[in-house]
Formats: structure tokens, C-alpha cells, sequence
């Protein structure tokens, strides 16, 4: 039945599966190599004002204010699909602990200490970090607000293919905001991206958070409930049927 529901980004993204695993490495690689390249020189000067304040904003996409707006948009205008929203939670908080495990294992400098080959976590030992690199603000890899904004983006990508250009472009802004705000390296945002990616789109594109549910429903609340994945995966059809058409 989950497989009856490929949108067109699932078919682009499915169809070429190991191509764009070897594109993401090739891009990682290169990301570390601007890193080498550029230090922590990518900074683009502001002046403030309404340009910066918009940019700053708009580096919020994925977070949870946002996913608060999208979650209501959703169920105020398509209320049918409201158990979308598990896939996304779901996404989301997985996404969330995996890049912060990443971090901590990984334990790399953020920009502003200008050392892009500091790796010191709890698994990688390279070079010689400064003290207090076990707390969260200084650990840089992976970029857990680009991860978030990919989870975001695929979800609305899924959902409404019309938006996809949208998502797209939100997705990339806050890629570009962490980088020249000196908040992340290249890498860090590519690696997040990845992340969001691989880890995001099979729990969307399979409905793992309406088939937790499901199962957790039937376990402890009543044996003999229908599962609601049937219903949802008919609503999806025709959404897609007419979004096609």
C-alpha cells in the first residue's frame, strides 16, 4: 500500500538511489575542501537592519515554530491528512537525536575558532580542542538547523508538489544562513542536509509515525482497533490523483 503513494520527488529521488548517495559524498568531500580553502572566512558583511532581521527569520525554517504554523495549516485546510503530521514529529525528533549524537561523537570546532580540522568527541580524537568542547553550542557537525529544515522541506515536497520549488528554496536559505553567519562550516550543512535526507525521507515517504501509532494504539489501547494507515494511504492516493491531474 506505501508504495502505491510516490509523489514525483520520491520517483527523482528512488529512481537513481545510489547516485545520490555518491553525489552527497562527492559534495561532502568538497565542502571539506572549501573548509580547508576558506577557514572560517565565509562571512558576508551586514550592515543589520531589516535585510539581516529577514534572514535570521527565515533561518528558523524547521524549527518548531514553524512546524507549529505548517501543523496548523495542514489540519485547518486539508483535515483528512492530519495524521501527516505523526511522519513528520516523528522525522523530526529522530532526526533531531541522531544529529545530536553526531555532534557529540564527532566534536568538531564551530567556525568562530577559525580550526576546521579540530575533531574531538567522544569517538574521533584530532588535533587538540579547547576546554568546555563537550557542550552543545561549540560542537559544530553536523548543522542540526539545516537537518531540520530538509525534514521540513521534504514534508511539504510530499505532501504539495506544487511547493516543492518553495521548500526547496527554504531549505537552502537556512543552508546558506548558518554558513555566512559563521554559525556552521560547509561541511557541517551538508552533512546535516544528508542527515535530514536519508534519515527524514523513508520516515515520511513510509508513514512510519501513523504506523507507530497503529501499533502502539493496538498494544496498550484496544487489540481489536482497525489501523488507521489504510485510510490514510487512500486520502493520499487521491491527493495525488489530483494533484496530478
Amino acid at each position: 500500500m506505501v508504495r502505491s503513494v510516490l509523489p514525483p520527488f520520491g520517483v527523482t529521488l528512488e529512481a537513481r538511489r545510489n547516485q545520490w548517495l555518491l553525489l552527497g559524498a562527492v559534495v561532502l568531500v568538497l565542502a571539506f575542501v572549501a573548509d580547508a580553502l576558506f577557514g572560517g572566512h565565509y562571512r558576508i558583511a551586514f550592515d543589520g537592519g531589516d535585510v539581516l532581521r529577514e534572514l535570521e527569520a527565515l533561518g528558523q525554517w524547521g524549527q518548531l515554530s514553524s512546524l507549529i504554523i505548517v501543523g496548523v495549516v495542514l489540519c485547518r485546510m486539508q483535515p483528512a491528512r492530519w495524521r501527516r503530521l505523526l511522519d513528520l514529529g516523528l522525522a523530526a525528533g529522530l532526526v533531531s537525536l541522531v544529529v545530536l549524537l553526531v555532534k557529540f561523537c564527532v566534536g568538531r570546532l564551530r567556525p568562530v575558532h577559525e580550526l576546521p580540522f579540530v575533531f574531538d568527541g567522544w569517538l574521533i580524537r584530532i588535533g587538540e580542542a579547547p576546554e568546555a568542547l563537550g557542550s552543545y553550542d561549540i560542537a559544530s557537525m553536523p548543522s542540526s538547523h539545516t537537518s531540520a529544515a530538509v525534514v521540513l522541506s521534504l514534508f511539504v515536497t510530499l505532501l504539495w508538489p506544487r511547493l516543492a520549488w518553495f521548500a526547496v528554496v527554504m531549505a537552502l536559505l537556512v543552508a546558506f544562513s548558518r554558513v555566512i553567519f559563521v554559525a556552521h562550516w560547509a561541511a557541517d550543512v551538508v552533512m546535516g542536509a544528508l542527515i535530514g535526507i536519508f534519515l527524514g525521507y523513508p520516515i515520511i515517504r513510509g508513514f512510519w509515525g501513523v504506523r507507530l501509532l497503529d501499533a502502539l494504539w493496538i498494544r496498550f489501547v484496544d487489540r481489536n482497533a482497525v489501523p488507521a494507515l489504510p485510510e490514510v494511504i487512500r486520502e493520499e492516493r487521491r491527493r495525488l490523483v489530483r494533484s496530478n491531474g
